[in-house]
C-alpha cells in the first residue's frame, strides 16, 4: 500500500489543502495529514512553536503510516515542502512533491501587479495575511528556511515540482533552485494560474491529476 503525508503551510490550516487530501483518499491511498505545532489555534501558540516541533509533528505522523504503508510519498504545501526536505533527511522515503515551496519568497513585482488591479481586495489580504503571523514564529520559518535550502541536494528520491506563476507569496524562481538541486529523477510543473493557496483557487484539477499521475508511474 502506498502511504501519502500531506503537511500543510505556515501559519495556515489542514483545510488550505484538504481538496487535494480528499481526492488522494478518493483514489485509494493512505493519508495522513498532520498538524504542525502551534497551528489552528491562537496567535501565542503559533508564536512558542519552535521550528523542530513543526518537523516532529509530521515526523508523528509519518512513524505511524510508515507502519502500514509498503512506501511512502511526502507531499509539502509551501513550509511543508521544507518540513518534507527535514524528514527526508533521516527516512529516504519513495517520493518527494512540494507545491508552492519558499527558497526566495515575496514576488514584490507580482504583489504592486496585484493591488494595482483590485487595490482594495488585495489591500485586504495582505494585511491579513502579515497580521496572523506573530514575529517570533516569522524568525522560526527564516531558522527553517535557512537550514533546509542546503538539504535539497541531497534528495535524491523521485521528485515533483509545482510553482504557480502567479504566486505572490513564493517567488516562483524558488522552483528553479529547488528543481536544479534535486539528485533524482524529477520533473517541474508551472501553473500559469492559482496563486498561492492554490487548492483554495478555481484552477486545480488538472494539479490533482498531475499529483495522482506521480505517484502511480513511481
Amino acid at each position: 500500500m502506498v502511504g501519502i503525508v500531506l503537511v500543510h503551510g505556515f501559519a495556515g490550516t489542514r483545510e488550505e489543502i484538504k481538496p487535494l487530501h480528499d481526492f488522494l483518499c478518493d483514489k485509494g491511498y493512505e493519508v495522513a495529514m498532520p498538524l504542525l505545532a502551534g497551528h489552528e489555534g491562537t496567535l501565542k501558540e503559533l508564536s512558542v512553536a519552535k521550528y523542530k516541533h513543526w518537523i516532529d509533528s509530521a515526523e508523528e505522523e509519518y512513524i505511524k503510516l510508515s507502519k502500514k504503508s509498503d512506501s511512502i510519498v511526502v507531499i509539502g504545501f509551501s513550509m511543508g515542502g521544507l518540513v518534507a526536505v527535514n524528514l527526508y533527511q533521516k527516512y529516504k522515503f519513495d517520493g518527494l512533491v512540494t507545491i508552492n515551496t519558499p527558497v526566495y519568497y515575496w514576488d514584490v513585482k507580482r504583489i504592486l501587479k496585484n493591488l494595482f488591479s483590485d487595490f482594495s481586495v488585495y489591500s485586504k489580504k495582505y494585511f491579513q495575511s502579515s497580521s496572523n503571523k506573530p514575529i517570533p514564529a516569522l524568525f522560526e520559518f527564516q531558522k527553517l528556511l535557512s537550514k533546509t535550502k542546503p538539504l535539497f541536494k541531497n534528495i535524491s528520491c523521485n521528485a515533483l515540482v509545482i510553482q504557480t506563476q502567479d504566486d505572490d507569496t513564493v517567488n516562483p524562481k524558488s522552483a528553479e533552485y529547488i528543481f536544479a538541486n534535486l539528485d533524482g529523477v524529477k520533473q517541474i510543473l508551472r501553473p500559469k494560474s492559482g496563486g498561492h493557496v492554490v487548492f483554495q483557487s478555481n484552477n486545480y484539477s488538472e494539479l490533482l491529476n498531475s499529483i495522482n499521475e506521480f505517484v502511480e508511474k513511481y
